[in-house]
C-alpha cells in the first residue's frame, strides 16, 4: 500500500536507492575484509622475500670464500709429487700468497699426515702443520708438529680424518695472540686431502665473520625492522646488538627457540615464519627465515628478517580507512545519478509512445513522426522527437556505412550539439586513427620482438665458448652479420697485453656467408675504427669512399653503401670494436640493438680476458671443478630439453586426441586398402549406410556402387590415380544404402603414409548432404 500511493520517480528513487545501498554495504564489506587480509598476507610475503633476497646475498658471499678454500685444497691434492728438499718451498709460498690475496681470511693452514709425507714413518698418526696468520698487519708463518703419541680422539681433525668429507666449523672465538681482547668471531672450511682413497692431511682457511655484522647493521627492513643470521647450531653469527654475537638462540631464547623448534628447522634448511612477542621491541612481531646452503656441507644456516606487526597493522587501517571513504563518496554519487536519472525517465511521455516503442524495437525505418498540435512541453518533445527520429534514420545510414568499411563516408551533424553525430564522426575518426595505430603497433612491435629474439640469441651464444675468444669471437660476429642483414662484418679487440704497445686486433672477420681469416691491427685513433674506439661513440655513414671497402663474390665486386662502426663498451670502459657494412641503411632500431649487444659482448669479453689472466692460477684444480659443472649443466640442459619435449608430445597428442573424437562425432569416416576392400568405419557411417560394421569389414567399396562397370570407369580409375599419386580427391559422391536406396555425401579422401613415405590405407571423410542436394535439384 506504501509503494502504491509513491510517484513513479518516487517509486524508482526508493527501490532502486534502498536495494542499490543495501547491496553496495555488503559487497563494500566484502571487499574491504579481504582487501585488509590480503594487505597482511603482502607484508610477511614482503618480508619473506627480503630475507630471501639477503640469505641468497650471504649465500653467495660466504660460497665464494668457500670455494676458494676448496681450490687450496684441490691445489694440494698432489703434494706427495713434490720432492722433499722442495716441499717447503712450494707449500710455503703458496699458502702465503693466497693469504695476501684474500683478505676475508684470518689465517690458511695445511696438516699433512707424516706417513703420507714421509716414505718411512709407518706410524698411523702424527702430523705437520703449517700456518700463516694475520698479526697487526703482518703475515706470520708457523710449523707445528702434532699428535706425535696418537690421535686426539674425537678432536674435529680426527672426525674429518675419519669421515674424509668436506666440512665447516660452527662459528666460534679465537685469538691467534692468546689475548681474549684480540678474540674474533670465525669460522673454518676444512678440506681434506686424500691420496689412495686415503686420508692424506687436512687444508682449511679461517673466515671472519665481522663483514656480516656490517652488512646486518645497514638493514633496516620497512625502516621499522631489523635483521639477524644464526649458523646451523643457533650461533648469532650477525644482530644487531654487538654482545650477543657467538651467543646461541637455544641457550639465550631457550622458551622461544623449543615453542617454534628454531634449531631443527634450520638445520633441516627450512623456509619457515610466525609471530613472536619481541622482548626488544616490547610488542609482537613478525620474523621470517631463510635458509643458506654452504658448499655440499649439510650444515645450512639461516638469515631472518624482523618486522612489528604493529606496522602490518598500521598499514591495513590506512588501506581500510582509504577504502571506506572511496565507498562511501560512490555511494553518495551513486545516490546522485540514480535520482537524476529516475527524474529523466519519468517525465511525461504522452502521444510519444507509439514512436518510442518502435525506436526501441530498432523499426527506424517503420517509425512514424509525431503530428505536432501543441506549443507546450509536450509540443516541444514531439518536435524533439521527430528530430531524433530523422537524426536516428540519418546515423543509422552512417553507422551502416562505417560497419561496412567505409571510413571515408561524410556525416552531417544535426547541430553543433549533436553529441551523437560528434561522437559518429569521432568513431570514424578514431577508426582511422587505430587502423594507422595498429600498422604503427605491428611495426614496432615486429620490431620488438625481432630485437629481444636477438638479445636471447646473443645471450646464449655468449654464454657458450666464453673460454675461447677466437671462437666466440667468430660465432659472434658470424651471426651478427647475418641477424641484422649486413653483408660483412669485423671485431676489433683490444689487446693490452703489453701496456706500452696498446692497439686494436682484427680477431674474427665474415662475410657472404663464410669465415674470412684476415690480420690486421689498428692503433689507437687510427682511422675511423681506432676514432671510434678513442671516442667511445657509434659512427653511421651512409655515404662511403669507394676504396674504403670492396665486397667481392662469385658474381663481381661492388662497395657497400652503409658502414657502421658501434663501439664495444661497459660502463664507460671499451673494450673493442664492432664493423659492419651493407648494401641497404642501418635502421635505428638495428642500431640500438647492436649498441645494447655490444654491452652485453664487453662484459663477456671482460670476463673472458679475466679468466684467462688468472686461469694458470688454479688450472689444475679448476679444470676438474669445470668438467664436473659442464656435465652437470649439460645433464640438466638435457633433463629441461627432454621435459620440455616430452610437455609439448603430451599437449599435441592431447590436441590430436581431441581432434580425432571431434571428427568421429561430425563426419562419417571409412578406411580402406589399396584393393579397395575396407578395413574401418565409424557410428555415423554405418547409421548412413544402413550396414553394420560386421557387414562391411573386408567388403569392397563397390557395394556403395549402382554401376555394374565401375571398373572400366574412367573416374574410377582417375579416383585411384590421383590418390596414389598423394593427391586428396574431393568432391560429391551418391552412394547406395543397405536397402538400395540412395544418399549423397561430400566430403575428401586421401592417403595414409607410413613413416617411410609409402602408402597404408586410404581415409575418407565425409558428411550427408543429401537433404541439401535435394533441396537444389527442386
Amino acid at each position: 500500500m506504501f509503494l502504491k500511493n509513491l510517484r513513479i520517480q518516487e517509486k524508482m528513487l526508493t527501490l532502486i536507492l534502498s536495494m542499490t545501498v543495501i547491496i553496495y554495504i555488503f559487497s563494500l564489506g566484502y571487499i574491504i575484509v579481504n582487501v585488509r587480509a590480503k594487505s597482511f598476507s603482502d607484508a610477511e610475503q614482503l618480508t619473506f622475500t627480503q630475507a630471501r633476497e639477503y640469505a641468497n646475498l650471504v649465500k653467495a658471499d660466504i660460497n665464494y670464500d668457500f670455494d676458494l678454500s676448496r681450490g687450496l685444497g684441490w691445489a694440494l691434492q698432489h703434494f706427495h709429487t713434490i720432492p722433499p728438499e722442495n716441499f717447503d718451498d712450494f707449500v710455503n709460498p703458496m699458502l702465503r700468497e693466497f693469504l695476501e690475496r684474500n683478505p676475508n681470511f684470518f689465517s690458511v693452514w695445511v696438516s699433512f699426515e707424516l706417513d703420507a709425507l714421509l716414505p718411512d714413518y709407518y706410524l698411523p698418526y702424527g702430523r705437520v702443520r703449517h700456518t700463516f696468520v694475520r698479526e697487526n698487519g703482518n703475515i706470520i708463518f708457523q710449523q707445528d708438529t702434532l699428535n706425535i703419541d696418537g690421535d686426539d680422539i674425537g678432536s674435529l681433525y680426527h672426525q674429518i680424518k675419519l669421515s674424509m668429507e668436506e666440512t665447516l666449523t660452527d662459528p666460534y672465538w679465537y685469538s691467534y695472540t692468546g689475548r681474549e681482547e684480540d678474540q674474533i668471531l670465525e669460522v673454518s672450511p676444512c678440506i681434506p686431502l686424500i691420496r689412495n682413497n686415503q686420508f692424506a692431511g687436512l687444508a682449511g682457511t679461517d673466515i671472519i665473520l665481522d663483514r656480516f655484522q656490517d652488512m646486518i647493521q645497514e638493514i633496516n627492513p620497512f625502516e621499522v625492522g631489523y635483521a639477524l643470521l644464526l649458523s646451523n647450531d643457533g650461533s648469532y653469527v650477525a644482530y644487531p646488538d654487538d654482545d650477543i654475537l657467538g651467543e646461541n638462540i637455544g641457550e639465550l631464547r631457550r622458551e622461544y627457540a623449543e615453542e617454534y623448534r628454531v634449531l631443527e628447522r634450520i638445520q633441516n634448511g627450512e623456509f619457515f615464519s610466525h609471530y613472536f612477542y619481541n622482548e626488544a621491541m616490547e610488542q609482537m612481531s613478525f620474523i621470517a627465515y631463510a635458509p643458506i646452503y654452504i658448499g655440499d656441507t649439510d650444515k645450512p644456516w639461516s638469515f631472518a628478517v624482523v618486522i612489528p606487526r604493529s606496522y602490518i597493522v598500521a598499514e591495513a587501517n590506512n588501506l581500510f580507512y582509504r577504502s571506506l571513504l572511496v565507498a562511501l563518496l560512490g555511494l553518495i554519487i551513486l545516490s546522485i545519478i540514480i535520482y537524476a536519472i529516475a527524474r529523466n525517465i519519468t517525465l511525461p511521455l504522452g502521444s510519444t509512445i507509439e514512436t518510442l516503442n518502435a525506436i526501441a524495437l530498432g523499426d527506424i525505418r517503420n517509425a512514424k513522426e509525431l503530428e505536432i498540435k501543441n506549443n507546450d512541453e509536450i509540443g516541444e518533445m514531439s518536435t524533439a522527437l521527430n528530430k531524433l527520429l530523422q537524426g536516428l534514420k540519418n546515423t543509422a545510414g552512417f553507422a551502416q556505412k562505417i560497419g561496412e568499411g567505409n571510413l571515408e563516408e561524410d556525416f552531417k551533424k544535426l547541430s553543433q550539439k549533436d553529441v551523437l553525430g560528434e561522437a559518429l564522426l569521432n568513431m570514424r575518426d578514431s577508426l582511422k586513427a587505430a587502423r594507422e595505430e595498429e600498422l604503427k603497433r605491428k611495426a614496432e612491435d615486429e620490431k620488438r620482438n625481432w630485437a629481444g629474439q636477438g638479445y636471447t640469441t646473443f645471450a646464449d651464444i655468449l654464454r657458450k665458448d666464453n673460454d675461447k675468444l677466437d671462437e666466440l669471437s667468430f660465432n659472434v660476429i658470424n651471426n651478427l652479420v647475418k641477424y641484422v642483414g649486413a653483408i660483412q662484418g669485423g671485431l676489433f679487440i683490444l689487446n693490452d697485453e703489453d701496456g706500452n704497445n696498446r692497439f686494436l686486433e682484427l680477431v674474427a672477420c665474415y662475410a657472404y656467408d663464410r669465415k674470412k681469416y684476415l690480420t690486421r691491427k689498428i692503433e689507437m685513433g687510427e682511422g675511423l675504427v681506432g676514432a671510434c674506439f678513442m671516442e667511445k661513440k657509434t659512427i653511421y655513414m651512409t655515404q662511403l669512399p669507394q676504396d674504403y671497402v670492396r665486397i667481392t663474390s662469385g658474381l663481381g665486386d661492388e662497395n657497400p653503401d652503409c658502414l657502421l662502426i658501434v663501439p664495444i663498451q661497459l660502463n664507460e670502459e671499451v673494450y673493442g670494436v664492432i664493423e659492419l657494412a651493407s648494401f641497404k641503411p642501418f635502421e635505428k632500431h638495428v642500431i640500438e640493438f647492436i649498441e645494447k649487444v655490444g654491452e652485453n659482448i664487453a662484459s663477456t669479453i671482460s670476463s673472458v680476458k679475466i679468466n684467462m689472466r688468472t686461469a694458470y692460477l688454479l688450472e689444475q684444480s679448476q679444470q676438474q671443478a669445470e668438467e664436473m659443472r659442464a656435465q652437470e649443466e649439460e645433464m640438466r640442459q638435457n633433463m629441461e630439453e627432454m621435459s620440455a619435449t616430452q610437455e609439448e608430445l603430451g599437449r599435441k597428442d592431447k590436441e590430436v586426441q581431441n581432434y580425432m573424437e571431434t571428427s568421429e562425432k561430425m563426419f562419417c569416416i571409412m578406411e580402406y586398402d589399396l584393393d579397395g576392400n575396407i578395413l574401418k568405419v565409424n557410428q555415423n557411417f554405418e547409421a548412413l549406410s544402413g550396414y553394420t560394421r560386421s557387414q562391411l569389414l573386408g567388403k569392397h567399396i563397390s557395394i556403395f556402387f549402382d554401376n555394374e562397370n565401375w571398373q572400366q570407369s574412367e573416374n574410377y580409375h582417375k579416383f585411384w590415380d590421383m590418390l596414389k599419386s598423394g593427391k586428396a580427391v574431393k568432391g560429391a559422391l551418391r552412394r547406395k544404402r543397405a536397402d538400395g536406396s540412395y544418399y549423397i555425401i561430400k566430403g575428401v579422401t586421401n592417403a595414409a603414409k607410413n613413416e617411410y613415405g609409402q602408402i597404408e590405407k586410404i581415409v575418407e571423410i565425409s558428411l550427408d548432404i543429401t537433404v541439401e542436394a535435394v533441396s537444389k535439384d527442386k
